[in-house]
């Protein structure tokens, strides 16, 4: 009878081991899930809205509706997050001088756009998390773009009360993550300040050119790199790089490079300059 309980006392100790293992998996889940949260709220110049959606924080949606929509070209609803409030709730937007950073729009294509944070925060912005006009059982409608089909998802970058002419605002789908970033470390590092010329074709560049292309690994990656560790000028015949600028299409079958909205051939030539002149500036 002793060795009977004796052995009903281990087999007590082996399934209370068990059952603690089994139990741990759970407990690291539910860890790990606070500490994102906790992460994405303690993290002051980052947003993940993957994450964020993830940990179900972008249910709260409301209808908003864009007249004249700059990329599907029609008045347009969407299921949406006013997105000063993911700025407030989620980096800490409050604590830093706003005129001293960029706003970063990171897309899942590479896709970089960027903004003055103070510019941006002056307009009424929404993050759209679906399209309500969407054909049934998709979340998002179809973009049609110089010929190339797009898609919005996940995330697309709208606004409100705003002239969608206004080419200083960025409307960037397909959008996964923000960035706060203070002038110092981002587009002041681009900035020619010894030469009033470069100047000007550095504004033309960060205007119309960063969003998709990097100088010195800084700006956007949907493009290649143009400086870095050699300067597109430095392998491509000057006359010949102004063309494919002017008309990328008319160089190579399915480029993804649009023709350049209002860009002049003077702005063209300065924004050359400007690529010459950070070919003797690199990393």
């Amino acid at each position: 009878m002793r060795t009977l309980y004796l052995n009903l006392f281990v087999l007590l100790l082996i399934s209370f081991a068990s059952c603690q293992q089994k139990e741990k998996p759970s407990a690291i889940a539910k860890k790990n899930i606070f500490t994102n949260t906790q992460n994405q709220t303690r993290d002051s110049l980052s947003i993940n809205l993957i994450d964020l959606q993830k940990l179900g924080k972008l249910k709260k949606t409301q209808v908003v509706t864009v007249a004249n929509d700059p990329v599907y070209h029609s008045t347009k609803h969407y299921n949406a997050l006013p997105f000063l409030d993911l700025l407030n709730s989620y980096t800490a937007i409050k604590n830093i001088d706003i005129n001293k950073y960029q706003i970063v729009f990171e897309c899942e294509d590479g896709y970089k756009p960027m903004m003055p944070l103070q510019q941006f925060v002056s307009v009424k912005s929404f993050l759209a998390v679906s399209d309500v006009d969407a054909p049934k059982g998709q979340l998002w409608s179809k973009i049609t773009k110089d010929g190339h089909e797009m898609n919005a998802a996940p995330f697309y970058l709208v606004y409100q009360e705003v002239s969608t002419k206004d080419t200083d605002l960025k409307w960037p789908y397909n959008l996964i993550k923000i960035h706060l970033v203070a002038n110092s470390q981002n587009i002041a590092l681009l900035f020619p300040k010894d030469d009033a010329k470069a100047q000007l074709g550095f504004e033309l560049f960060n205007k119309n050119c960063v969003t998709c292309h990097s100088i010195n690994k800084t700006g956007g990656n949907m493009g290649p790199e143009l400086n870095y560790p050699k300067s597109v000028t430095e392998y491509w015949d000057k006359k010949q790089l102004k063309e494919f600028i002017k008309n990328p299409a008319s160089f190579r079958n399915g480029v993804k490079m649009p023709i350049p909205a209002n860009v002049t051939a003077k702005d063209i030539d300065e924004i050359v300059y400007y690529l010459e002149y950070m070919a003797n500036h690199k990393l």
